[in-house]
């Protein structure tokens, strides 16, 4: 991984049952809807991933580049945490209350 802890480029540098095991976390735990949601950013998410039963460290870059790979939206890819169109609903969030 670079020094940018923020890069989504990081992804590309996980192996690929790493980038497996995170890209079916996402599909499994987040719900697409139309609208952003300012609730959870991309730090926070990581976070959920990272304590989930296959879950692992990774930094904020490579969990950007995840959503990216899984086709989520950004509202702005200028700031450092990433807001995306996942909803309130989303298993994740059920889990961790």
């Amino acid at each position: 991984m670079n020094d940018n802890y923020d890069d989504p480029k990081n992804f590309k540098d996980l192996s690929t049952t790493q980038k497996k095991i995170l890209l079916n976390w996402i599909d499994e735990n987040l719900e697409k809807i139309k609208s952003f949601n300012t609730k959870h950013t991309s730090y926070g998410l990581k976070h959920l991933f990272e304590k989930s039963t296959n879950g692992f460290y990774i930094d904020n870059g490579t969990f950007k580049g995840a959503m990216l790979e899984a086709n989520y939206k950004i509202q702005n890819t200028n700031e450092k945490n990433w807001v995306f169109n996942i909803s309130n609903k989303s298993a994740c969030f059920k889990n961790s209350k």
